[in-house]
């Protein structure tokens, strides 16, 4: 098993390297990926999510943040988040800080806003000696490496009470966080990741009940793009049960509900292509966030019944 954690964190390691961690339930704390839409409900979240990968291996990638966001009058507002990133030997930390800007288009009923974040980003290599395989590979040749880099993200982001669309940019400026290695393919770059999202949501019992279709696809330079179909039904705005698929051959369960101002959610992720399939019980993730509800964020959006 060890020596089976060690091949499967290497090879995670290079990747992750030049991606953010990628949580399923982005509907649920949309603003670590577009800063836009920091201050866009009518309350203020506070929201935890942790995100355990490919159960069943020793080592397996373990994701986790924690936001905050909300706004200061019916036009400006702030967010920010904190995430922990730890797939062995690979530990990464990240504080981001947005500012939106939201302006009204039709009667406060639609807004379109706009949104700059600033983040901070900490890299760690920590290898095990007695772990490594006997190489001349330079990548290898340091037990540990540290790094801190700077960069930004922006976004824009159009909504309403029973929609949004937005789009976001993040790592703008592609710093490097090592040297990259002589002779190897790879660049040692934060490459810029783009982010599309929308998604509408229809009435169809009584308005008791509520059917939303929703799209994420994530674009990061030189790789493929990730696209996630999203379908939720809601009972109340309290109570909802989803089902996603993603492109890479990823089926995803998903269960949501409040309890005052608590809302918990929870998907199970599971893939059918690849050849950790048959070895791993697949993805838990968890959110939990709390609502804290807030005069300047109800009259910034008109009073939206969610």
């Amino acid at each position: 098993m060890k020596r089976i954690s060690l091949i499967l964190s290497l090879l995670v390691s290079v990747t992750l390297f030049a991606q953010e961690p990628l949580f399923t339930q982005y509907y649920v704390n949309d603003m670590i990926l577009n800063p836009a839409i920091s201050g866009s409900k009518t309350y203020n979240p506070v929201t935890i999510q942790t995100r355990q990968q490919w159960l069943g291996f020793e080592g397996a990638p373990l994701s986790s943040n924690i936001s905050y966001h909300g706004a200061l009058d019916d036009r400006s507002a702030i967010g920010g988040y904190f995430m922990l990133d730890r797939t062995y030997p690979f530990t990464r930390a990240q504080l981001q800080l947005n500012y939106a800007y939201h302006v009204p288009l039709d009667y406060d009923k639609i807004n379109i806003s706009f949104g700059l974040g600033a983040k901070v980003k900490y890299y760690n290599i920590d290898f095990d000696i007695e772990d490594l395989p006997p190489t001349p590979d330079e990548a290898l040749s340091s037990r540990a490496y540290n790094k801190t880099v700077t960069d930004a993200a922006s976004g824009v982001y159009l909504y309403g009470h029973n929609f949004y669309a937005g789009f976001s940019v993040s790592n703008m400026f592609q710093k490097s966080f090592k040297s990259t290695v002589q002779g190897s393919p790879y660049a040692n770059y934060e490459y810029r990741k783009y982010y599309g999202m929308g998604a509408y949501r229809f009435g169809i019992i009584n308005n008791d009940w509520h059917l939303e279709p929703s799209f994420l696809i994530r674009k990061t330079e030189y790789q493929a793009s990730i696209i996630d179909l999203t379908t939720r039904i809601f009972y109340l705005d309290n109570s909802w049960t989803g089902l996603t698929y993603r492109n890479n051959s990823t089926a995803v369960f998903s269960l949501g509900f409040v309890v005052n101002n608590l809302h918990i959610s929870y998907s199970y992720d599971y893939s059918f292509n690849g050849e950790l399939t048959q070895y791993t019980l697949g993805t838990h993730e968890l959110g939990v966030t709390l609502r804290i509800p807030t005069l300047a964020s109800q009259r910034h959006i008109g009073f939206w019944s969610y």
